[in-house]
């Protein structure tokens, strides 16, 4: 029997890397994407366009429990990868409440069906590198230490 991988954030560079690395694995692939995603399928998915026959894309809103509940619920997955998230550091600013709702609370929707539907699974979150702020090495590993970069309110008053 094929094991099955959500990911979300699939149509992004490295959600795309994972699905295509899993399907080589023959897994059944099913990705989280936003339904504006599938409206513009020509720029919001020219990531995944090779692949897109040999996988499932589901729209779902990161910022409704139910949305990632039920999804979690039909598919279950045994593997969560969730690399969905508002990265571009501009647009962090420009809708701070979308960013936080997207970010943190989507993170949060996705753990806590994770944990009441599919426990048994196992969950891969990818965190940014902005949490080690400016460095003297790199790439950085888990014994870095770290020293996030602190922004607030805009761009130029983000510091170290």
């Amino acid at each position: 029997m094929k094991r099955k991988a959500l990911i979300s954030g699939i149509t992004g560079q490295d959600g795309s890397y994972l699905a295509e690395l899993l399907l080589k694995k023959d897994y059944e692939v099913h990705g989280m994407v936003r339904r504006v995603a599938l409206e513009d399928p020509a720029h919001r998915l020219h990531r995944i366009r090779h692949i897109l026959q040999k996988i499932e894309l589901h729209p779902v809103s990161l910022e409704s429990y139910a949305s990632v509940y039920r999804l979690i619920a039909r598919v279950r997955p045994d593997e969560i990868y969730h690399l969905a998230g508002q990265t571009f550091v501009s647009y962090l600013f420009d809708d701070e409440f979308s960013t936080f709702n997207t970010n943190i609370n989507g993170t949060h929707h996705v753990l806590a069906a994770f944990r009441d539907l599919v426990p048994q699974s196992r969950f891969y979150f990818a965190g940014s590198s902005e949490m080690f702020g400016a460095v003297n090495v790199s790439p950085q590993d888990e014994f870095d230490a770290l020293s996030p970069l602190l922004c607030l309110w805009n761009i130029q008053s983000c510091r170290i």
